[in-house]
Parts: C-alpha cells; structure tokens; sequence
C-alpha cells in the first residue's frame, strides 16, 4: 500500500521535478557563459570584470550566511538570550534585512556584463533586453537556491553548529546596523500605516499562544523530508544505542 502511495506520489511531482531540472540546466548554461565571459574580459586585458565578479560571489557569500543567521537565531533566541525580549529580536532581525536588500542589489548590478560571448562561435550578444533577462534569471536563481533556500535549510537542520560557525563573524556585523539605527525609517512607516488602518490584532486574538513546535526553524527544516540515515549514520546508531542485559 505506501509502494503504490509513493508511486502516485512520484507521478504528481513529476512536473516539478522535470520544471526544476530544466531550470538548473538553463542555469548552468547561464553560469558557463557567465564565467566565459570574464575570462574573455580578462584576457582582452580587462581587469574590472574580475574585481566585480569576485566581489558579487563574496557578497553573496555574506548573503548565505545571513539567511541562514536569521532562522538559527528565530529557533535560538530564547537559548542565546533568555533575558532579551521578543522586540529585540524584532529589532535584530528588521537591521538584518539591509543585508539582504543591498547585497541582492549591488550583486545584481556586479555581475552585469555587457556582452555574453558563446563559446566557439566568436558571436556576442548584446541587447539590452537579453542582458537584463539575463542578469534577472542568473543573479535570481542564484541567490534564490545557494543563499536563501540552501543556507536557511541548513540553519534549521542544525542552528546550534550554525551559529556556532557564524555567530562571531556576522553578530557584530548586525549589531552596527541595529545600533546606528539604519531600520529605524521602515519602523516608522509600518506603524504609522498600521495605526491608520487599525491593522494590529485584536487583543483577544493577538493573546493566543503560539506553539513552540512551530517556529520559523521547524518549519524549514520540514522542507527535505526524512530519508533512511546513510549507512555510517546507521551504524553510529547502532553503537550508540544501549545493549541490552540478560535477565
């Protein structure tokens, strides 16, 4: 019975399935030609193609680690903090978001080229139109799969060794943007358009407990189902699990 429940299932995510992987090819394409084209830059004696590309890659490195910083420490605050409020959760995360809206941006533009060479044929294009498609699906699905959907799965999996890793580096990071204030005018717009169309929760819904289980890190962690353990995590189960005694 689950054979045949998982048989349908299969069926049904078939078109996604097949849609995903026409979209990862048509990515790689795009990341060949991306490349190519710096290196062609490059070789014409170019530097500036190779600054921004660097650049554009190590911001979005940055980008990976704050998206995955914003779930570990939604999952962990009350660990890491447990005399801090919800606010200044509200407020660390609202000066995280300028990570995201300026590197999404300046990342955008860096990666820009002005013409995409194919391989082998000596022919460029250049029309604005195709390059800004280009830029848009390239830059798009790059940040969408590697530094937001990647490092958020990865930060609920496992948002103890996350921050482990990345608290030092990135905390002080946000720590600046939330001190100096750099939010502070989204705040403001968002209150006063709240309070002018009566937008908050009434108190009697706005009082109901949230369950614990359904926290921003458990729910991306429902992303990837289980699967069977690997055969190494099989046997470390195994040996860690009690012998039983004889009676």
């Amino acid at each position: 019975m689950s054979t045949t429940a998982e048989h349908a299932a299969g069926l049904r995510s078939a078109p996604q399935t097949a849609f995903g992987a026409v979209l990862f090819l048509a990515w790689g394409v795009e990341t060949i030609l991306w490349v190519y084209a710096t290196i062609h830059s490059v070789a014409d004696g170019e530097i500036t193609p190779l600054i921004t590309a660097v650049t554009a890659l190590a911001l979005l490195v940055v980008l990976f680690g704050m998206e995955g910083l914003e779930v570990a420490v939604i999952d962990r605050w009350r660990k890491l903090y447990p005399q801090r409020t919800t606010s200044d959760l509200a407020a660390w995360l609202a000066a995280r978001q300028l990570f995201v809206a300026l590197i999404v941006t300046t990342a955008t533009i860096l990666a820009h080229r002005d013409a995409i060479i194919i391989p082998g044929s000596g022919s460029e294009i250049t029309s604005g139109i195709v390059l800004g498609i280009f830029d848009l699906t390239w830059t798009g699905f790059t940040v969408l799969w590697f530094a937001q959907i990647f490092p958020k799965h990865l930060a609920a999996t496992n948002p103890d060794r996350y921050l482990e890793h990345l608290r030092p580096i990135l905390f002080p990071i946000v720590e600046v943007v939330r001190r100096i204030g750099v939010s502070r005018p989204g705040e403001w717009v968002a209150a006063a358009v709240e309070r002018r169309l009566d937008w908050p929760l009434p108190p009697d819904i706005a009082e109901v407990p949230q369950a614990d289980e359904q926290s921003l890190g458990t729910i991306w962690r429902e992303l990837i189902p289980e699967e069977t353990p690997p055969p190494r995590a099989r046997e470390r189960e195994t040996k860690s699990a009690p012998t039983p005694t004889g009676s």
